[in-house]
């Protein structure tokens, strides 16, 4: 007496079905992976807002103990303008922003957003020269009075669902 020897594996018909499912399943998740990528921008952007204001913050400290027009930070030479660092590169650089955002210090490029004299704005290098740049980015305003910190402020209209 001859056995059969059993067959193993998937019929076409629950292989049709998982990947029906896995297509269902991946085109009901990409919308919310699309918007973790715009918080955790949205975030990293508020952080970056945050190493600039303490830049001014130790800066300013320093000015205040010796009244020099420039101050050394991270092996940066920081200009001051009304005892704060001025709207340029070397605080953008000083906060350590480099990697991770584009400095822009007029409006030239289309994409770029709308930054007023005295101000840089920054943007996150992956949406960087795209029309999302103009709806996820941070302004730098120095000071324009004696003892008045710069203000650092979002974008307008930056939001998470605006730096997707």
């Amino acid at each position: 007496m001859r056995t059969r020897p059993s067959q193993s594996g998937f019929t076409l018909i629950e292989s049709v079905t998982v990947i029906a499912l896995t297509g269902i399943l991946s085109a009901a998740a990409l919308p919310r992976l699309t918007a973790l990528s715009g918080e955790a921008r949205y975030a990293a952007l508020q952080s970056a807002g945050s190493a600039l204001a303490t830049v001014a913050v130790t800066a300013h400290a320093r000015f205040m103990i010796d009244r020099r027009n420039t101050q050394e930070m991270e092996d940066v030479t920081l200009s001051m303008v009304e005892g704060y660092p001025a709207a340029d590169r070397a605080t953008f650089d000083a906060a350590g922003l480099g990697k991770g955002y584009v400095l822009y210090t007029n409006a030239l490029d289309p994409a770029a957003p709308a930054v007023p004299a005295g101000s840089f704005a920054i943007v996150p290098r992956s949406i960087a020269g795209t029309p999302g740049a103009r709806a996820c980015y941070l302004v730098y305003t120095q000071g324009r009075a004696p003892h008045t910190p710069p203000v650092v402020t979002e974008g307008e209209g930056a939001s998470a669902a605006s730096c997707t």
